[in-house]
């Protein structure tokens, strides 16, 4: 899949799937983005509240097939994580969807959505900062704009301190949230893994916590399947040093490379990265990158995605 890159005068639709969100933050970053010539269309029910949800799982759902189906929008950006996206799931048309590709951006909790659109439509999707995230470093935003106006060429250098385990490998990039992924093993949600590079970040969870979703991965049979094994940043999750030791007893018997401390996930670095292309990792090179690139300016305004 191949997208038109953003431009100003654009459409971005904002959707809540998950949780409600900071009022004041929403509109600090709505700002940012129509200052710098979009048009931000939020969903109906976005300010719906029910809990820790932001409506029912109808009004969520509604907002998002119709941000998905309106042909002027040209993105979609979730409004922030926190749980319910996957509450979304069986609500989700996906054979009408996935004939209306839209650049979709979000992380967190969201991550049930990206992978429930690669493995049920085999969308490209941008796992990076959630919309109340955008205003907090100027960094943000400015990533998030160079990445969907096609000026980022999403390649990463490795220097020697990241890498856990030698190798190279090349395979579809995907991933998310180490947490929610792991809940939706055993469901038709996840993608298949087989010689996947599989990206993860977590928050706020226990070493014992991680130990624990890594063990579910390899009963499961999945780390067994993965072609290479990036790891973003584990805010909040304790020392580093333990975590990385702790994966790499978790894949000791796998010979698969593992790089750390990308600059993906809970922290104020979250960089956008591609979910569902092909990308090679190569720790000898020192270098992780994709094999093309998500956008090309030859299509026509009025469509906005293609398959190339």
């Amino acid at each position: 899949m191949i997208f038109r890159p953003l431009e100003p005068g654009d459409r971005i639709a904002l959707v809540a799937p998950s949780s409600p969100f900071d009022t004041d933050k929403f509109h600090r970053a709505c700002r940012l983005i129509e200052e710098s010539g979009f048009h931000v269309i939020p969903g109906k029910h976005v300010y719906h509240k029910r809990g820790y949800l932001v409506g029912t799982e109808a009004d969520r759902a509604e907002d998002l097939i119709g941000a998905v189906t309106d042909p002027t929008v040209a993105a979609i950006i979730g409004i922030r994580g926190g749980y319910g996206s996957g509450r979304l799931l069986p609500w989700l048309p996906f054979s009408t969807l996935k004939k209306c590709p839209k650049i979709f951006l979000g992380h967190s909790d969201i991550t049930f959505l990206h992978l429930a659109f690669q493995s049920q439509m085999q969308w490209v999707t941008f796992h990076g900062p959630n919309l109340v995230d955008l205003d907090t470093v100027p960094e943000r935003w400015e990533n998030v704009l160079r990445s969907l106006t096609g000026e980022n060429d999403f390649s990463w250098d490795i220097n020697q301190f990241q890498v856990l385990r030698c190798g190279r490998a090349s395979g579809p990039l995907t991933g998310g949230n180490l947490t929610c992924l792991t809940h939706l093993i055993g469901t038709p949600y996840l993608p298949d893994l087989t010689g996947a590079l599989l990206l993860v970040e977590d928050c706020n969870e226990a070493l014992y916590r991680l130990d624990r979703l890594l063990l579910h991965l390899r009963l499961a049979g999945i780390l067994e399947r993965l072609g290479g094994l990036i790891l973003g940043r584990f805010q909040g999750c304790g020392d580093s040093d333990k975590i990385w030791e702790m994966v790499m007893e978790a894949t000791k018997p796998f010979g698969f490379p593992v790089i750390a401390n990308l600059p993906f996930g809970h922290t104020l670095e979250n960089q956008v990265i591609p979910f569902g292309l092909a990308f090679t990792l190569d720790t000898h090179a020192g270098s992780f990158h994709p094999l093309r690139l998500p956008f090309s300016r030859a299509l026509p305004k009025n469509n906005p995605a293609g398959e190339q």
